[in-house]
C-alpha cells in the first residue's frame, strides 16, 4: 500500500542547495573552479615534480658516488643555521698532560733509585714547556703547573733515597 500524500522517494521533495547558481539575498556570489578531467587508472600526470633520487634501474655504479657541489656541506655535516653559535673546544695541551703524568709517576716511584729522579726531572721540564705552550696557544695550563709541582716534590725524596743508598 502506498500513501497518496507521498511520492515514491520522500527525498525528491526536499529543497536542494544552490551551488554556483543564483546567489541568495545578502550573500555574495562565490565562484568555484570547475574540476578538470580525472586521470585514467594507471596513468600519472606529468605535473609531479621529479625528485633528486635516481629512477629505478638508473642507480650509479659502485665507486661512482656523487660529490657535493660548490658551496654545499659534505655528507654527514649539517650546515649551521643562520644565527647559530658554533662552539669550538679549546686546543689541548699535550706537554702539560705529559708533565703531569711524569711528575706523578716520579712521585710514586721516588723510592726506586734513579728512576724516580729521571721521572721527576722530566716532570719539571715537560711541565715548564707545557706552561709556556699553554700561554702561547691559549690552552689550559692547570695540568702543566701540577706536573711542575709534582716533579719538584718528587725530586726531594728521590735525592734522599739516592744519598741513603750511597752511604751504605
Amino acid at each position: 500500500m502506498t500513501n497518496p500524500d507521498f511520492s515514491e522517494n520522500p527525498h525528491d521533495q526536499a529543497p536542494r542547495p544552490n551551488y554556483g547558481g543564483a546567489s541568495q539575498p545578502g550573500y555574495p556570489q562565490a565562484s568555484h573552479p570547475q574540476p578538470g578531467p580525472h586521470p585514467q587508472p594507471g596513468s600519472y600526470p606529468q605535473a609531479y615534480p621529479q625528485s633528486g633520487y635516481p629512477q629505478p634501474g638508473s642507480y650509479p655504479q659502485p665507486g661512482s658516488y656523487p660529490q657535493p657541489g660548490y658551496g654545499q656541506q659534505p655528507y654527514g655535516y649539517p650546515a649551521p643555521y643562520p644565527g647559530q653559535v658554533v662552539v669550538t673546544t679549546a686546543p689541548g695541551n699535550g706537554l702539560g698532560v705529559a708533565g703531569f703524568v711524569t711528575g706523578l709517576l716520579g712521585l710514586l716511584f721516588c723510592w726506586v733509585p734513579f728512576f724516580g729522579l729521571i721521572l721527576g726531572v722530566l716532570g719539571i721540564v715537560l711541565g715548564g714547556a707545557g706552561i709556556s705552550s699553554g700561554k702561547r696557544n691559549g690552552s689550559s695550563t692547570g695540568l702543566a703547573v701540577a706536573g711542575l709541582i709534582l716533579g719538584i716534590i718528587s725530586l726531594i725524596p728521590a735525592i734522599i733515597v739516592i744519598a741513603a743508598l750511597n752511604s751504605i
